[in-house]
């Protein structure tokens, strides 16, 4: 939410399937980096040509890297007994980083605001899954799980 200007060597423009990253070399900072590139207001060539010595192999991973988990202040780590490509129709490539855990699971970091949020969205997904860390997120999971198992039971009685 506050602009700042930076010194960049611009690299590539990678499409999310939602919206456009410009990946760049931070200069000051010596960090590859991602903007939207709908946030950016004003560009300002150097003129000098640029080099890139160990450019980054991936950049659509970087732009998933950093939208999946850069901003948030809760990292969580989920297996899916699914495989990656159903894996990443629950939890999308934008959303969350995925690898695969032999040919019938999928292991996926996700980033929410909060444990509590992360759990919410987890239920939401709507098929098992193993909260493989933080505890925060798993502790989360469990008190939500039998907060509905308790109130199920009672409506059935």
């Amino acid at each position: 939410g506050r602009a700042s200007v930076r010194d960049v060597d611009p690299y590539r423009l990678v499409h999310t399937g939602r919206r456009w990253y410009f990946v760049a070399l931070d200069v000051e900072r010596g960090e590859w980096r991602t903007f939207r590139a709908d946030r950016i207001e004003r560009l300002q060539p150097t003129g000098r040509a640029v080099e890139f010595t160990e450019p980054p192999p991936d950049p659509a991973l970087l732009v998933s890297r950093a939208s999946a988990t850069g901003p948030y202040a809760v990292l969580a780590t989920v297996r899916l007994p699914v495989p990656m490509e159903q894996a990443l129709r629950l939890i999308p490539a934008t959303v969350g980083l995925h690898r695969a855990d032999g040919p019938d699971a999928t292991v996926v970091e996700v980033g929410g605001s909060s444990a509590e949020g992360l759990a919410r969205y987890l239920v939401g997904l709507g098929t098992p899954l193993r909260v493989l860390a933080p505890d925060s997120v798993r502790e989360e999971l469990l008190r939500r799980a039998r907060e509905l198992l308790a109130a199920n039971e009672e409506a059935s009685t």
